[in-house]
């Protein structure tokens, strides 16, 4: 910056010299317009005018502009025409000047000083301005001022500007013992300004020196009585020893008292209010406290420093008087000001990042703990958020939620996208559908006819809900001609000539077109786990005719979504073949006919009914954990008579064609995998519905073991069937997780699934699945290195989360994957002809879904599961393993908790005394008697 203010200077400086010692203002007029012109050129200005004024402005304007660069062509364009332009004027001389000033004072009387001093105020003025009236004013000025001078040295002291009189007065201090005397400023009231004119000095003299004896008494006086004021010996805040030694110390003032010193101030402040005097400047005097302030939505408060000023001559006259020192109300209300002033700037920029992050819907705790984090690095000594601050926080936070931001907007685009579901599936939407629902009663002949249109097309498809009802669809297919294949997520038999295809309906391929799909069981799409897997058939099956079966309760959702999909819907209804009784009174565990089953709810349930029945019946046991080739062996027995009682879990609902006459119901609620509740009047229908099948006995009988649970089986048996609700849980799949993935830019298949489930809205009468099992896959999968298909495929295998045998092989599956190695199955180590516990049952039926697990695989991913026909041999073993298990009777329930044998009908987990025990230890903590099993089960004691 000196560089270039130099540089200016000596271009200025350079320019006169073609100016006649002008400046370039006055002597870029003198250039003729041609050499003008030509400067225009020179610089690149030149817009075309030749008119001289309009070219001297632009000059001008752009001389003044100051940019050092032009300046230097301005110059260096003169230095190569090489001209000078001076000025036509030729200077004043000097001695004409001096002449003028001396001729004009010979009009005027006046004494020789009078004379040098007007000469020396004229002799810089120019010729043409000096005038007698100038002169004779200037004379005037000379006189007052010698006046005054006079005045002042007469009465020692000075005129201040005011015409006030200002002097120095002795004044005596008697303190005590003490008497010394202090020099004071005095200053009269200001004086009548055309006295001070016209009247002489002796008549002013006396005057003003009257005057000023009386002030000086006055001031005295005012002395005298402030010193018999002060408390010597007890003052609020000053010692004797303070007070005399600043007296004698001050320096003449006006102040009877003088401005306390800096030191006594600081002790002052320390012993009285606590309050150290941080810094001194002159008469301000900095007060630094510290405070602390709460913030919104913050725990810890925030810390900064309050910066009082004090002015130094108020606060010593506050404590020469004694009064109350204003510093803590100053404080409070300082403290207050700024505190109010920074909340103000606070609530202003988290409204801007609010507005900045609107998209984001963040909570106020979340957007304001990132405006703190960003925010209070910058707030160093007091609260206060400059504009500077406001804009590096604003920026900051915009940084900070780019990519969220950004993420958000591709989840908006997302949702877009995909909201309406039906479009998902383009090969469906582009065949016109016919569908129809048969609907009715169990044993009704709804599925049969289905079947009877599935053999007529040409191509079908046939979707079961599980995998045993899969292969008695792929048998009865074949066993009537048809070439069929089985597909299923454990087995394949593929006959590369068939035309239909019997599966479970979650392996429903959506890219093979059809002539006919029939979906049995749609009343599942209410499932809470499996339900989106009729949803996804129904609204994506690839045929021209889709075929859906299933209970009367269903009619409400099969119609809302034919409604949804715009497709015609014929609704057939069917009615029971045969009639179905209900029992009027309970029938004896004891008292049992053959060709009955008896419905548990839980697996150990149905064991130890098969173990109280087996003393007296042959019996067979079919529930959800066994594998399908035992329970179809099971179900086997039992229509053959092999058998005569079938013990249940309600696993035998759906489908099975068993010679049940009469169906006996051991309870009336069940665990649904997230409470204990009462059965549904649905459930009560379709699992009645087995007894009395058409064509294998006239009537159906139901009834139930015990009175309170018949009572309750018989309220829900007439109870008219609850339609099921809306809206359907919805699957993505591998396609729609990569879309998700794509425009997220997202890699973690727990991140996908979960956004899936949380933030997908879809148009018509639908949510995200719950995908618990998938959730949970997905969150150990995301730990390895897997490509996005290997993790989808993985995520929807069945996992058995509850089985810490099957968790384990599962994640040594992913292990092996991630380094793309071949993966066997290791067998168990030995296996008796049958089990000898409950728990080496629980372990084969583990083992058998262990298998299951690695078969499903195997079919996706064969490349690296390199053992399945190992896995097939064995687990044939084990399904005869659990089938010889099975069909003993020696199975012993044991305590949970001790491990000792359980009475025969217990209907508990834990023995008799472990239970005494946990109620004592609960009487203990809640100071209430022991209650007994009877009163446990009643408050819904957690059964095994």
């Amino acid at each position: 910056m000196a560089k270039k203010k130099k540089k200016m200077i000596k271009l200025n400086q350079s320019i006169r010299h073609f100016f006649g010692d002008e400046g370039f203002d006055e002597g870029i007029e003198r250039v003729p317009t041609e050499s003008l012109i030509a400067l225009a050129h020179t610089l690149g200005i030149f817009n075309g005018t030749t008119d001289k004024a309009t070219l001297v402005k632009s000059f001008r304007r752009l001389w003044s502009e100051g940019e050092t660069e032009n300046r230097a062509l301005i110059v260096d364009f003169f230095r190569n025409e090489g001209k000078v332009y001076p000025n036509p004027k030729p200077k004043e001389k000097p001695h004409e000047r001096e002449e003028k000033i001396d001729e004009l004072l010979e009009g005027f009387d006046i004494t020789p000083d009078e004379r040098r001093k007007l000469h020396a105020s004229f002799i810089d003025i120019r010729t043409r301005k000096i005038t007698p009236d100038k002169i004779a004013a200037k004379l005037e000025y000379i006189r007052y001022t010698g006046k005054r001078e006079l005045l002042e040295k007469a009465l020692e002291g000075k005129f201040n500007f005011d015409d006030s009189f200002e002097y120095y007065a002795p004044i005596t201090y008697r303190i005590d013992t003490d008497t010394f005397t202090k020099i004071h400023i005095l200053k009269t009231p200001p004086l009548n300004e055309k006295r001070l004119h016209e009247e002489s000095l002796e008549a002013l003299v006396p005057e003003i020196t009257e005057l000023k004896t009386a002030l000086t008494h006055q001031k005295q006086e005012q002395t005298n009585l402030f010193l018999s004021s002060l408390n010597l010996s007890a003052h609020r805040y000053l010692t004797k020893e303070q007070i005399i030694s600043t007296l004698k110390s001050a320096p003449p003032s006006v102040q009877t008292y003088g401005t306390l010193s800096v030191e006594i101030l600081r002790d002052v402040l320390a012993r009285y209010l606590h309050t150290p005097l941080t810094s001194v400047n002159t008469d301000d005097l900095i007060v630094e406290i510290d405070k602390q302030l709460i913030l919104p939505h913050r725990n810890e408060p925030l810390e900064y420093t309050l910066s009082l000023h004090l002015d130094a001559a108020e606060l010593s006259r506050q404590i020469w008087t004694e009064e109350d020192l204003a510093i803590t109300s100053m404080v409070e209300e300082q403290s207050l000001h700024e505190e109010r002033a920074f909340l103000g700037e606070l609530e202003h920029l988290v409204e801007e990042c609010r507005t900045h992050s609107k998209l984001l819907e963040m909570s106020d705790e979340v957007l304001y703990d990132v405006v703190y984090e960003l925010l209070l690095p910058y707030l160093t000594l007091t609260p206060h958020i400059s504009s500077k601050t406001s804009r590096r926080v604003l920026f900051s936070f915009d940084q900070r939620i780019a990519n969220e931001l950004l993420k958000r907007q591709r989840q908006a685009l997302l949702a877009r996208t995909v909201r309406d579901f039906k479009n998902l599936f383009p090969l469906a939407r582009s065949l016109r559908r016919r569908l129809i629902f048969h609907t009715g009663p169990t044993n009704s002949g709804k599925t049969y006819t289905a079947f009877q249109h599935l053999k007529k097309a040409g191509t079908g498809y046939y979707l079961a809900p599980l995998r045993l009802l899969a292969l008695e669809g792929y048998e009865t297919l074949c066993d009537d001609g048809v070439s069929a294949s089985l597909i299923t997520g454990e087995e394949q038999l593929l006959d590369e000539n068939a035309t239909h295809i019997s599966s479970t309906i979650e392996m429903l391929n959506f890219e093979v077109e059809v002539d006919c799909c029939v979906i049995d069981e749609v009343q599942m799409i209410d499932d809470r786990d499996r339900g989106w897997a009729w949803a996804n058939a129904i609204i994506g099956a690839p045929a021209k005719t889709v075929i859906m079966t299933g209970s009367p309760n269903a009619r409400e959702a099969i119609t809302a979504l034919a409604e949804y999909l715009g497709e015609p819907l014929e609704i057939i209804e069917f009615e029971r073949k045969n009639p179905l009784e209900l029992l009027k009174s309970p029938t004896p565990i004891d008292a049992i006919q053959p060709q009955s089953a008896v419905i548990a709810f839980t697996r150990s349930n149905a064991l130890r009914l098969k173990q109280q029945l087996s003393k007296t019946y042959r019996t067979s046991v079919i529930y959800g954990n066994l594998s399908p080739e035992v329970r179809r062996e099971e179900a086997r027995r039992f229509r053959e008579g092999e058998t005569d009682i079938l013990v249940a879990t309600d696993a035998i609902s759906m489908g099975l064609n068993l010679p049940i006459k009469t169906l006996l119901f051991s309870k009336a609620d069940k665990f649904d995998g997230q409470n204990q509740r009462n059965l549904t009047s649905t459930e009560v229908r379709q699992i009645s519905g087995r007894a009395g099948r058409y064509g294998l006995s006239e009537k159906g009988y139901v009834g139930a073991l015990t009175g309170d649970v018949l009572k309750t089986i018989s309220t829900l048996f007439t109870k008219p069937i609850e339609p099921i609700a809306l809206p359907f849980n919805v699957m993505a799949n591998f396609d729609h997780i990569m879309l998700v993935s794509t425009i997220l830019e997202e890699k973690s298949l727990s991140n996908i699934v979960n956004f899936f489930v949380e933030n997908m809205k879809f148009e018509g009468p639908f949510r995200a699945a719950n995908l618990e099992s998938m959730q949970e896959a997905s969150a150990i999968i995301d730990n390895y290195d897997l490509d996005m298909r290997t993790k989808y495929t993985l995520a929807t295998a069945p996992l058995s989360t509850s089985s810490p045998l099957v968790m384990a092989s599962f994640e040594r599956y992913v292990r092996a994957l991630e380094q793309k190695k071949p993966i066997a199955y290791i067998p168990p180590q030995r296996l008796g002809n049958y089990a000898l516990s409950m728990e080496e049952l629980q372990e084969a039926e583990d083992r058998i879904k262990e298998i299951s697990l690695y078969l499903w695989l195997s079919y996706r991913m064969g490349e690296y599961f390199v053992d399945a026909e190992k896995a097939r041999t064995f687990r044939g073993e084990l399904n005869r393993f659990i089938e010889n298990s099975l069909q003993q009777s020696h199975f012993v329930p044991r305590c949970k908790t001790c491990g000792k044998p359980l009475a025969p009908n217990s209907e508990f987990a834990i023995c008799q005394s472990c239970f005494n025990n946990l109620n004592r230890a609960k009487s203990g903590v809640n100071n209430r008697a022991p209650r007994s099993f009877k009163e446990e089960k009643r408050r819904g004691f957690h059964k095994s």
